[in-house]
């Protein structure tokens, strides 16, 4: 993996395990640390690019079927799955360590195209994940994605928050416009929001606002 370029934080961390070398510690993977701590997950809105693959997906469907209205997974369900990307990375990191190679990068359809480490799994799931994504809005992003679990760990309490002031009248046209189907006003997860934005251009009164 050539980390002169590559902006995958878990990649940066498999190195960190591979070589026992702090000198891996660049300024990329301090960077985007970072701005996850202080804004939250903002690589995942604006600059990861499968981000963007699977947000035209849904809105794809969604113009397709002629609706503005995202489908929700049963609640009881999303709110277990959403764990589910941590648990995979804690597994994955463990097996990149044990056997001493990219396990998360030879697997994860982000690692098909990034320092090209993909392989034909990576291919196929990223195939299954866009499928999926056309049903269910950021279904990776949601419930898969290892660089969203880790930099979610990160963005746990960002020092910008997504919050709602006096002007809302909790209409909930925010939560109904979030790909990430968070509970924006009653349980505002923080680890979870990809930073889109959606729920603050969707509140015309500006009852919900992005600061500290």
């Amino acid at each position: 993996m050539n980390n002169s370029f590559c902006l995958c934080i878990v990649g940066f961390v498999q190195r960190i395990l591979l070589t026992f070398n702090l000198s891996e510690i660049t300024p990329q993977l301090i960077g985007l640390s970072a701005v996850s701590v202080v804004f939250g997950r903002l690589f995942c809105g604006f600059i990861c690019p499968f981000g963007i693959i699977f947000e035209w997906t849904y809105k794809l469907k969604m113009k397709i079927d002629n609706s503005k209205i995202l489908p929700k997974v049963d609640p009881k369900i999303h709110n277990k799955l959403i764990y589910l990307k941590y648990i995979l990375l804690i597994i994955g990191l463990y097996l990149t360590f044990k056997y001493a190679t990219y396990v998360i990068c030879g697997v994860c359809p982000i690692g098909s195209f990034a320092g090209l480490n993909g392989t034909v799994i990576s291919f196929i799931l990223l195939g299954l994940f866009i499928i999926l994504g056309y049903f269910i809005p950021m279904f990776f992003c949601r419930y898969f994605c290892p660089i969203g679990a880790l930099l979610g760990i990160l963005s746990v309490k960002p020092v910008f928050k997504i919050k709602s002031n006096d002007k809302c009248n909790t209409c909930r046209l925010c939560e109904k416009k979030c790909p990430m189907q968070i509970n924006i006003l009653d349980n505002m997860d923080e680890k979870e929001c990809i930073r889109c934005f959606q729920c603050v251009t969707a509140c015309k009164k500006g009852g919900i606002t992005y600061g500290r």
